[in-house]
């Protein structure tokens, strides 16, 4: 196996982690915007509204293409919605450190699904925030539950990164 400097292995992962976030940053905004009405009317509007009307039956929220409806609110969900800016965080965070395949394999599929229920949550919390708090919702909506999922990220990239050893480099 070559073994690389810890200088030379840092630059080449901070490299790695840019390229693959801006790369993630582009094909997502080459997607056309009725695919992601259908991704997310079957990913997020379905089970959000199952998440809204399990909490609180009398909702009656229903998924419309990219929406919530109730008697309440029509929150629609648009791009950036998803949690694609902290998912591509961890996604380029993974793929960019220096472990063996498959320990990125796990940590690709272990921070993508943390996310993906995380964004679940948000999305429910909102649509309760608009029902109930509307003045609230800019202030959840743009600041606390973007930050919170980066943070949560972050965290669980920590926490997958500290239990991985680090074999391409020999200590200097």
């Amino acid at each position: 196996m070559i073994r690389f400097s810890k200088d030379t292995v840092t630059w080449v992962s901070a490299m790695f982690f840019l390229g693959f976030y801006g790369t993630l940053h582009f094909v997502y905004f080459q997607i056309p915007d009725e695919i992601f009405k259908a991704i997310y009317y079957n990913g997020l509007g379905l089970f959000c509204a199952d998440i809204i009307n399990f909490v609180a039956p009398l909702e009656g929220v229903a998924a419309f293409q990219n929406y919530l409806i109730s008697s309440r609110v029509n929150l629609e969900i648009v791009r950036g919605c998803d949690g694609a800016g902290a998912l591509f965080l961890i996604t380029a965070a993974i793929l960019s450190f220096p472990v063996e395949f498959e320990r990125k394999c796990i940590g690709l599929v272990l921070g993508v699904s943390m996310l993906y229920s995380i964004n679940l949550i948000r999305i429910s919390g909102l649509y309760f925030v608009i029902a109930y708090r509307p003045e609230w919702f800019n202030l959840v909506h743009i600041y606390l539950t973007p930050t919170l999922m980066i943070i949560l990220g972050c965290l669980f990239f920590i926490w997958w990164a500290f239990g991985s050893s680090n074999k391409f480099y020999e200590p200097t």
